[in-house]
């Protein structure tokens, strides 16, 4: 399913930073951002959404019902910082 859902969004020019990650051998999440609330709304719209509206697939592969959290970033750093040489 994460394979599939990436796929998608790497075809999305309005999703920005996407990962997908495990905190354990059965929990999993994806963390992904948006420049806008259009692009958050053609991501949902698109072919990411289709799997999660997929409830018969969902529910065959999921131990529990998915969980969606919308939040606002209202700081960041995107960016790595590398001490200077020397």
């Amino acid at each position: 399913m994460l394979r599939n859902i990436w796929a998608c969004v790497e075809a999305e020019p309005a999703t920005g930073p996407w990962f997908a990650v495990r905190f354990s051998e059965t929990r999993f999440a994806i963390f992904e951002a948006f420049p806008d609330l259009a692009g958050r709304q053609a991501h949902l719209d698109g072919g990411g959404g289709d799997i999660f509206r997929d409830v018969a697939r969902m529910n065959a592969i999921l131990a529990e019902a998915a969980q969606v959290h919308r939040v606002d970033v209202v700081m960041s750093k995107d960016h790595f910082s590398y001490g200077e040489a020397g």
